[in-house]
């Protein structure tokens, strides 16, 4: 594989120089959107590297499907890399990733670091179309390095899986901005054993976070359940703690259900009345909300809202209460 390829695949797109970030894709949660782009719309930058990590069943693969699913309806070429062999077509549909698609989605299934650096992201990057693409490593954690899977397991391999990582990423950064690529790759957490305390540690090594532009943190808030008392969805809570196209460190929270998928009216109505009423019983359908000249519950608001097409107003109504949230008191603007 060689540097000139590279450097010529991405002057037949057109791109000489490293762009500026002016495209986004919707992570299909306003509130995460605007967490990460800092502006309305947003969601995650387009030609820089995405890192979600977070525990087991934390929907990191759920936010992958949506994610590809927004990018296909908004005209991009979404490429999935299946590296644990789970993905499942008809499951991924709930969450609005059609795998039937072909001209717009890729689906691989690399065996090994290399084959997925040197190939499936190669193959991605000379490709001729101009389209923005989004690539999605589900995950990355789960690929072997070739060194070790020729070597026997009693021989210790410590430390060349973060090198190869390290290597793969730094290899393909500019490569992936200058073609509009976004490589969005997904890690699991893990107890650092080492650490006289309880602490998370990624299992990928520390070029997951360096070559970031963004981190989101997921983690499990709370399970919900219909009448019969039976598990229906989660509420899932997500921290920002790496960004260079926003402010970090924003949080909030997003509502999925297992038979629908990732509830945003739901998750919105619920941000609302935290910040607008300082309703902070957070699960309750029963609170009421006033919204568009009108009084009604969580619960009544939904149906209502979709059937009279009021969910962009409901996204720019939680876009100017974000920005309340999180305005910096007692400062003017400063104008340089």
């Amino acid at each position: 594989m060689k540097k000139e390829d590279i450097e010529k695949a991405t002057q037949e797109c057109g791109v000489e120089n490293l762009p500026d970030v002016t495209n986004y894709c919707s992570t299909g949660s306003t509130l995460m959107d605007v967490a990460i782009a800092n502006r309305y719309p947003g969601g995650i930058p387009i030609g820089r590297t995405v890192h979600v990590y977070g525990g087991t069943s934390t929907c990191k693969s759920v936010l992958c499907a949506t994610i590809l699913g927004y990018a296909q309806r908004s005209g991009m070429l979404a490429f999935y890399a299946d590296t644990e062999h789970t993905f499942d077509p008809a499951f991924a549909t709930i969450y609005g990733l059609d795998s039937s698609k072909e001209d717009v989605f890729k689906l691989g299934h690399p065996e090994n670091l290399e084959d997925l650096f040197d190939d499936w992201i190669f193959d991605i990057l000379d490709l001729k179309d101009k389209r923005n693409r989004i690539a999605c490593v589900d995950s990355l954690t789960a690929l072997p390095s070739i060194a070790e899977t020729k070597k026997d397991m009693k021989e210790g391999t410590y430390g060349n899986r973060a090198k190869q990582i390290n290597l793969g990423i730094r290899k393909y950064l500019q490569d992936m901005a200058n073609t509009n690529t976004t490589l969005f790759y997904v890690d699991q957490t893990r107890d650092d054993i080492g650490s006289p305390y309880p602490k998370e540690t990624v299992s990928g090594g520390r070029a997951l976070e360096f070559y970031s532009s963004v981190r989101i943190y997921l983690k499990n808030d709370t399970v919900i359940k219909n009448s019969s008392d039976k598990v229906i969805g989660m509420w899932v809570w997500f921290r920002i703690d790496k960004n260079k196209v926003g402010p970090p460190l924003r949080e909030g929270r997003f509502r999925i259900l297992f038979d629908y998928g990732l509830d945003n009216i739901c998750s919105n109505l619920y941000f609302l009345s935290e910040e607008m009423f300082g309703e902070k019983e957070g699960q309750k359908l029963t609170a009421k909300l006033n919204l568009f000249d009108k009084e009604m519950t969580i619960k009544a608001w939904i149906p209502y809202i979709e059937e009279n097409n009021l969910e962009k107003k409901l996204e720019e109504l939680v876009w100017e209460r974000w920005q309340v949230a999180y305005r910096t008191e007692d400062r003017k603007a400063r104008i340089w």
